[in-house]
């Protein structure tokens, strides 16, 4: 009996032995390990009780407050057309874990960990209207904790965010493209989001096309059957840089527009009057087809659109004005004069107000009266003889005797000479056709006075559109400058 007592004691003598050299040597392997790795196992080891899927606060009915900030690294996109803006940001967000605090004494003063984002729990972070799929709001990447359980989370991210864009002023437009930050499923009573500074554009990469001019940051919160859900939104505040468009759209349809003030200088009766103006036409229209191309299709109409409708819309008029002029010059069929009151007004008062002088000294009127044809001679007052060859001779110097011997020597002729008799038929029959020639040519001249004086007035009407064309070019532009540069 006493040697089996002896041999229990010396068994359990050798356990406490044996547990007490483990236990030491435990104590001493772990306060071999280092510093960084005891604080990592004791926070988010194994043995620990944190998990992700928990908010970290002791009270549930306290709400974490995440701030958020966020600065623009790059424009990298901005299409009109489907009305998309792709840019590079870069975000920070700030809360605080009540399950990761430590005392930086206990752990060599260590008051800054890294460790993987995956690891701790995260807001339910989600960007609105974002088109772009592969874009969760998080990256697997680290965040920062400090010892009194600050949590710094910082990843650059590519967001490609549905804007609404406004065209009206283009391409001296500006654009607001919100970018708008928020939880999906978390509300207002477990999340509350607060914004932070305004977003940051230190290092902005300047865009070709952008201008950006502010990024602000505003805080709202919206109810949804009650229920409050906070939000934080980024407005990028951006200015097109028009000079590419201007130089390459708007100073080519202004030239145009203006080029077809030349067709009023052609004369009414040429042929390519209406060919010249027709082909500018087209030449505007194709850059009508490039604006549509560069904006999107929406109700409102850019401004260089509505100056080209309106320089087109001139255009057809001055091709309806050239058409009016050529019919105008062209009277070729209807040989009228031009009526008194158009030659008083039109070539005598409006002519000289458009520096063109008075022309109506050009009229048919004073042609008829300035014409002259040549005189002839009747052939019952010749008086003269018969010599040798049967030629007379005239005696023009002498009008008394003339008239008094007219009757004795065609009468003496007559009864003495038949052939002479012959011969003044004849004569007479020259006469009466060289008077229906001069007759015919006066009536051609008075024809062809009457169509160049017809041709002036159109000339002088093709004038008052020529005005009236540049000074509409000129209003449609200022007022197009204007509605720009409001």
């Amino acid at each position: 009996m006493a040697n089996y007592l002896k041999w229990h004691v010396s068994m359990a003598l050798a356990v406490l032995w044996w547990t007490s050299c483990g236990y030491v040597e435990g104590q001493v392997r772990s306060r071999e390990k280092p510093h960084m790795l005891r604080l990592y196992e004791d926070l988010l080891g194994e043995n620990s009780s944190y998990t992700p899927d928990v908010r970290p606060v002791y009270d549930s009915r306290t709400p974490t407050d995440v701030t958020v900030n966020m600065a623009l690294a790059h424009i990298i996109d901005m299409d009109e057309k489907n009305q998309v803006l792709t840019a590079d940001v870069w975000l920070r967000l700030n809360w605080t874990d009540e399950f990761l605090t430590w005392n930086a004494t206990e752990y060599g003063r260590i008051d800054l960990i890294t460790v993987k984002a995956a690891k701790i729990w995260r807001p339910d972070f989600f960007l609105y209207h974002n088109v772009n799929h592969e874009f969760d709001g998080w990256l697997e990447d680290v965040v920062m904790i400090s010892s009194d359980g600050q949590v710094d989370w910082k990843a650059p991210a590519v967001t490609m965010s549905a804007c609404l864009v406004d065209v009206s002023d283009f391409p001296f437009d500006k654009q607001k493209c919100p970018l708008k930050f928020g939880s999906w499923n978390q509300d207002g009573r477990q999340v509350n989001y607060v914004q932070g500074e305004d977003g940051d554009l230190k290092n902005l990469i300047e865009n070709v096309e952008w201008n950006v001019s502010k990024l602000s940051v505003e805080r709202h919160e919206g109810n949804f059957n009650g229920v409050p859900y906070p939000d934080v939104t980024f407005t990028i505040h951006m200015t097109r840089r028009s000079t590419f468009y201007v130089i390459n759209m708007l100073v080519p349809c202004t030239l145009l527009a203006f080029v077809v003030g030349a067709t009023f200088y052609l004369p009414p009766d040429c042929g390519e009057k209406i060919s010249f103006g027709v082909s500018v036409l087209l030449s505007l229209a194709v850059f009508q087809l490039l604006v549509a191309e560069a904006v999107p299709r929406s109700e409102n109409i850019p401004a260089i659109g509505v100056y080209i409708i309106v320089s087109m819309a001139l255009m057809s008029l001055s091709l309806i004005a050239a058409a009016f002029v050529i019919t105008l010059g062209d009277s070729v069929q209807d040989s009228k004069p031009v009526p008194d009151w158009a030659r008083k007004v039109f070539l005598k008062y409006v002519s000289k107000a458009l520096l063109m002088g008075d022309q109506s000294r050009h009229g048919w009127h004073s042609r008829e009266h300035s014409y002259s044809p040549p005189t002839t001679l009747p052939l019952t007052e010749m008086n003269g003889f018969a010599n040798g060859n049967g030629m007379y001779s005239v005696n023009r110097d002498y009008p008394s005797v003339r008239s008094t011997m007219s009757t004795n020597m065609s009468t003496s002729f007559s009864h003495s000479h038949p052939a002479l008799e012959k011969q003044l038929k004849y004569l007479k029959q020259v006469q009466c056709t060289v008077q229906e020639i001069l007759n015919k040519m006066k009536n051609v001249d008075m024809v062809h006075s009457v169509h160049n004086e017809w041709k002036i007035l159109a000339k002088v009407v093709d004038r008052i559109f020529l005005v009236l064309y540049i000074i509409a070019s000129v209003i449609t532009l200022l007022v197009t400058f204007r509605n720009l540069r409001r």
